[in-house]
């Protein structure tokens, strides 16, 4: 009995081995979406400075223009 006892504890010491494993599981499906919309912003152009201060300028303008509760 004492054999078979043996043979049983190796089996299942190499059974447990073998299904250890130092590999990851790969990248989710969060960080691919993740990496994709990091890549799509990178690909589209940036607005240069002048264009975005314009577009700050109108919105101030409206901002400043239509308020009814500011006095001028």
């Amino acid at each position: 009995m004492n054999h078979l006892q043996l043979v049983g504890l190796l089996g299942s010491l190499a059974l447990l081995v073998s299904c250890e494993t130092t590999q990851t599981a790969g990248e989710g499906n969060q960080e691919k979406k993740r990496l994709a919309a990091v890549q799509q912003q990178e690909q589209q152009p940036q607005p240069d400075e002048s264009e975005q201060n314009l577009w700050n300028a109108q919105r101030d303008k409206l901002n400043r223009d239509s308020n009814p509760l500011r006095d001028y």
